[in-house]
């Protein structure tokens, strides 16, 4: 979110209406995606988009440590990587396949 990139979900009570189902997508939707889901997706969604980046962090950190054991400078080796992530999901959303299918 603070980067306005973030991964969020929200659920109706039973007392909110489509309006105040528009304002809350649009509210988040200020800060990156934002969708509609039933209750009982919560704690899955929590996981992903909430523990997700951590993950995604190590996966940054591992492929700059390799490239830093093959020379390249450090500093480097994080942008190259985060951009490689960036890249490389940026091409999931774009192209919609699969993403075993692209690796």
């Amino acid at each position: 979110a603070l980067v306005r990139r973030g991964a969020s979900v929200f659920v109706c009570g039973s007392s909110a209406n489509e309006s105040d189902a528009a304002i809350t997508k649009k509210l988040f939707e200020s800060v990156g995606i934002c969708e509609q889901v039933p209750e009982y997706l919560l704690d899955a969604e929590t996981g992903l988009s909430g523990s997700g980046p951590a993950y995604i962090y190590v996966l940054i950190e591992a492929l700059a440590d390799g490239a830093v054991r093959m020379g390249l400078p450090r500093d480097l080796a994080y942008k190259l990587a985060a951009q490689t992530v960036v890249g490389a999901g940026q091409m999931v959303l774009d192209t919609k396949e699969h993403p075993g299918q692209l690796k």
